[in-house]
């Protein structure tokens, strides 16, 4: 079965939480530049009351209709996490005379593994798989830091992941696009 225009919800706040950690060096001859190593949990659930088009073979017969989601798929998430580890490439903007200098814009675009868990309840069958590797990916990542110490600083970043999850239903396979845009905020440390 294909389902087209799925809607999906990432409820970031409700447990578990979205988070992450990066570690970041950055290089003493070019200190422009750094290398970052990010790992990111966040989920995914189907909004199964959205009206979807659904097309294949359902229980031996052709289908090619709009109908809610519910109908087949009554639970689809990935809220044990999405879980990514990524290498990145940084370059950020040192000598701008922007707040005396203490902000630093940054850019930068990365490789992602991706590995997962998920629950489902496709045709009231429900299944819940273990972790399971579900591929590779790409990241780019764009954000700014304020020194609010020498060690440490304040920053808030945009980055856009693309990848897919192929993750184990009952009796199968659930493969499908994930492009997400995350907003972040936090503290870091300099050591």
């Amino acid at each position: 079965m294909t389902f087209r225009d799925v809607d999906w919800s990432a409820r970031p706040l409700h447990p578990a939480p979205y988070y992450g950690l990066r570690y970041t060096h950055f290089f003493t001859t070019s200190p422009a530049w750094a290398v970052a190593v990010d790992y990111t949990h966040y989920k995914v659930y189907a909004k199964t009351d959205r009206t979807v088009l659904v097309q294949g073979l359902w229980n031996g017969s052709t289908v090619n209709t709009t109908a809610p989601l519910a109908n087949y798929v009554q639970q689809f998430e990935i809220s044990h996490g999405v879980n990514m580890l990524s290498i990145n490439g940084i370059y950020r903007w040192q000598n701008l005379a922007i707040a005396t200098g203490k902000l630093q814009p940054y850019a930068g675009i990365g490789l992602v593994y991706y590995w997962m868990h998920s629950e489902s309840t496709v045709g009231g069958v429900f299944h819940e798989t273990s972790y399971q590797s579900s591929g590779n990916g790409l990241q780019v990542l764009a954000g700014a830091q304020y020194k609010i110490t020498p060690q440490v600083y304040a920053f808030a970043e945009a980055k856009f992941n693309r990848a897919r999850a192929d993750v184990n239903i009952t009796d199968g396979q659930a493969d499908t696009r994930l492009r997400t845009l995350h907003a972040l905020v936090g503290l870091s440390y300099a050591f």
